[in-house]
């Protein structure tokens, strides 16, 4: 049968309701796994129903559908014996459960919605570390509906980290499209922050992490790139010293070990050759000399990968969108790449 994948819905108040609704109904997802939605099922029928009885395109079809979905919460040979389409793991009656928003009210990051996006992690952790799905996909969460509902994590790559037992440098994103894949050293740290970490040891132990998992899900030995920091890789130390003082070193290190990997390359110049096919995959020193990248090649089909973890996580390159929750406007086609890329590797 078809892989079983747990899909969380997000933040219920951000457009994650919306696209995981259209994502599990979607053709191309059905037609390569089981599509499990984990949140509140009379929240998300809601959602559908206003959206359906709202007139916004492709909704009257989908909300028509899924009162046959079902659920699976609490027993898991009921997770694992229906057959095919999508089902809901249903947490309503949990204590934490969403409250739905008034009517009229305008979506936005709040406690609830914090602690509910969490929740649906928690329960998607649980049932991939049991081997009852075969992989987990995110939905967008809000880092200040986290905050308000106090839950200190700067996003899901730290929360997911921590459910699993592990540090946060022993995790890593990984964003892939269809002609380029690019780790991140750091993430979730200031632009000052991000170049004062930068250290030999942070990247060869990163590039090893990138190296076994790029492994362990493409089933090949990559062909590592790592950018520079600065202006065209530092100019021989005109722009910058890191290039020779730290990177470089590093890339030495690594190379040493087996690794295939060359670097530092000017960062304005090396995504372009790494979609070409020159290199499998990219390391970028922080969060947006990747996103920069990957967003302006394929926004709306990238696919946010953590690396790291014990089972197969994968998620959307975009984030909750409140300005669009509610209006029928969200494009699940992010969504959909990151099922789908999911079903693939489980497989």
């Amino acid at each position: 049968m078809r892989p079983i994948i747990a899909v969380t819905t997000g933040d219920p108040f951000g457009i994650g309701p919306e696209i995981c609704l259209l994502a599990a109904a979607a053709p191309a997802v059905r037609e390569v796994c089981r599509p499990l939605l984990i949140g509140d099922r009379e929240h998300l029928l809601k959602v559908a129903a206003r959206l359906g009885a709202g007139g916004a395109a492709s909704w009257p079809d989908v909300a028509g559908n899924m009162d046959v979905w079902g659920s699976k919460q609490g027993d898991h040979p009921a997770v694992n014996d229906w057959g095919e389409g999508a089902a809901f793991f249903d947490l309503r009656d949990a204590p934490d459960r969403a409250m739905d928003a008034p009517t009229g009210a305008v979506p936005g990051p709040s406690a609830a919605g914090g602690r509910s996006a969490v929740m649906y992690i928690k329960q998607a952790v649980m049932l991939a570390r049991a081997g009852t799905v075969a992989a987990v996909v995110t939905a967008p969460i809000s880092k200040t509906a986290m905050h308000l509902a106090g839950h200190r994590y700067p996003g899901h790559t730290e929360l997911l980290a921590d459910l699993c037992g592990l540090a946060p440098d022993e995790v890593a994103m990984l964003f892939v499209t269809a002609d380029l894949k690019v780790a991140l050293l750091t993430v979730h740290l200031g632009l000052r922050e991000a170049i004062e970490a930068l250290s030999s040891d942070r990247i060869v132990a990163r590039l090893r992490l990138v190296r076994d998992e790029h492994r362990r899900w493409f089933g090949a030995d990559p062909r590592l790139a790592v950018c520079a920091l600065n202006p065209h890789g530092g100019e021989g130390g005109m722009f910058g010293g890191e290039e020779q003082a730290i990177i470089k070193p590093a890339v030495d290190r690594a190379a040493a070990e087996g690794m295939r990997v060359s670097g530092p390359h000017p960062a304005d110049t090396l995504f372009v050759r790494a979609a070409k096919g020159e290199f499998d995959a990219v390391l970028a020193l922080h969060h947006d000399q990747a996103t920069i990248a990957v967003k302006a090649r394929a926004f709306g089909s990238a696919v946010n990968m953590t690396l790291g973890l014990p089972f197969l996580r994968t998620s959307v390159d975009h984030g909750t969108a409140y300005d669009i929750a509610g209006k029928g406007l969200a494009d699940p086609g992010s969504l959909i790449e990151a099922i789908r890329l999911a079903a693939r590797l489980a497989a």
